[in-house]
């Protein structure tokens, strides 16, 4: 849903979205919006698709059980850390982007601007690795049935 929000948002002609096309042209920190939208496309969609996918051969094909606790942890993990850090990502681009490329600001300018960011965004992107690792682990400890 909010890869689609986005996609709509980069679209619209009215400002403040009017300048969204401009600050992804204008490359620096307009780029890591540009970054931020096409791996959310991916993991959101791709992702969480092959991810199902798995969990779907697991259960139903294989008839093997997983451990819903760390499923749970390692999906919710995942999926916060995801979406926390490439929308995080995407705001310090436009706002970083709109800086620079709008407003003509000096590069320290850009960058004390983005400098919040980049701690905040390194949580939510360790979170989202923490939460592969459990839901890969998760996967490869399913149980077999017993006979």
């Amino acid at each position: 849903m909010v890869w689609a929000v986005w996609t709509v948002a980069i679209l619209l002609p009215f400002a403040p979205f009017s300048y969204l096309q401009p600050i992804m042209v204008g490359g620096g920190a307009g780029t890591w919006f540009v970054v931020a939208y096409f791996l959310f496309v991916t993991v959101a969609v791709v992702g969480f698709a092959v991810i199902s996918s798995i969990v779907f051969v697991i259960e139903t094909h294989e008839r093997r059980s997983l451990d819903h606790r760390i499923m749970l942890i390692g999906l919710v993990l995942l999926y916060v850390g995801t979406t926390a850090g490439l929308l995080l990502l995407g705001l310090a681009g436009v706002v970083g982007g709109y800086a620079s490329v709008v407003e003509n600001a000096t590069v320290s300018t850009t960058d004390t601007l983005l400098s919040p960011y980049v701690n905040v965004i390194t949580v939510a992107c360790l979170a989202a690795v923490a939460g592969t690792g459990f839901t890969i682990y998760g996967m490869c400890t399913a149980k077999a049935p017993e006979p």
